[in-house]
């Protein structure tokens, strides 16, 4: 059975967010986008254009802790007998929202703090509960089922098997249908390259982890699977994954590579580089991906930084020379 697209408006004005649908054998949304009356609108809309309301709903499956793939799912639970099933990286973000942006959000200025002088980080960040509260809601405990991180899930009459891809998202799946090479990719896989959001790692102490890298570990995994059509978390359905990826993979090292030359030429500061690399698109997604490409060469061992008035400068590291005798 193929997913039904229900496309839903989002705070990102130029940005959609869709939720997949499967009508039988019982009605079961994969994301449920932000809490806006809006959306709720356009998510009744499309319901009915299927036949259905939200009351028919059984079970919103959630791809990762975003809030606009996770913001409306409480108020789906108060007007169905809906379950919210979300995995075992999830849960805390469905039940402790609170402590799960601030511990998201204290990681990411901490890594501002040192890249960016100050008036570029009070403009592009605002990540805090206080900013995100009015679109997600914490999920009832008692309305929430929990899946591993690997297994399968049935709905829509097959197996799906879980396939946990970090990258945009610490705590991202994705669902695999082998019979079909279905692929629900949630933000893994789209025609853009997804924001490498930075993010705390899963356990204490909760230090930062290296989302870029993270992503493409998470590519070569999805390159394995024979996938004959993708349903992604944005945009419509496509065909040709191992096509997309490879480009993206493609786009992630030319951009490394010139970051590394900008580097080699002198240039030290994460916000010159993102003016080189990403000319007039000064903004949290193109900083974040500039860190990620940094990230990448610093694991190759191709650079380095030091703390210089506050901020980290970034130097390309001498190979030495051996002589031989």
């Amino acid at each position: 059975m193929e997913p039904i697209q229900i496309e839903l408006p989002t705070i990102f004005e130029s940005m959609t967010v869709n939720t997949w649908l499967f009508k039988g054998p019982e009605p079961t949304l994969i994301d449920c986008g932000e809490k806006t009356d809006k959306l709720w609108d356009a998510l009744i809309n499309g319901l009915k254009i299927n036949g259905l309301g939200i009351a028919d709903l059984k079970k919103v499956i959630i791809t990762h802790a975003h809030l606009d793939h996770i913001g409306m799912a409480k108020r789906i639970t108060e007007h169905s007998d809906a379950t919210i099933w979300v995995s075992e990286y999830v849960y805390d973000w469905a039940i402790h929202l609170k402590m799960m942006l601030d511990r998201r959000t204290g990681v990411i200025m901490e890594v501002m703090d040192k890249n960016l002088p100050s008036e570029i980080k009070e403009a592009y960040f605002k990540f805090g509960y206080d900013e995100l509260a009015d679109y997600w809601d914490e999920i009832p405990k008692d309305r929430i089922q929990v899946f591993p991180m690997e297994g399968s899930l049935n709905f829509g009459g097959d197996d799906w098997e879980i396939i946990y891809t970090p990258g945009h998202c610490i705590n991202q799946t994705c669902f695999y249908n082998p019979k079909n090479g279905y692929l629900l990719s949630a933000d893994m896989l789209l025609p853009i390259i997804p924001i490498p959001i930075i993010d705390a790692g899963l356990r204490p102490p909760y230090n930062r982890v290296k989302t870029l890298p993270m992503q493409l570990e998470s590519y070569k995994k999805l390159k394995k699977l024979a996938i004959t059509k993708t349903f992604p978390g944005h945009f419509s359905a496509f065909e040709n994954a191992l096509a997309l990826i490879e480009k993206q993979e493609n786009k992630i090292h030319v951009r490394k590579e010139k970051c590394f030359e900008l580097i080699e030429n002198g240039v030290t500061q994460v916000i010159k580089m993102v003016h080189q690399v990403y000319p007039n698109r000064i903004n949290d997604a193109t900083i974040f991906m500039v860190i990620g490409l940094l990230d990448i060469l610093m694991d190759e061992g191709r650079i380095e930084h030091q703390e210089i008035d506050g901020l980290y400068h970034y130097t390309a590291i001498k190979k030495k020379v051996v002589y031989s005798q």
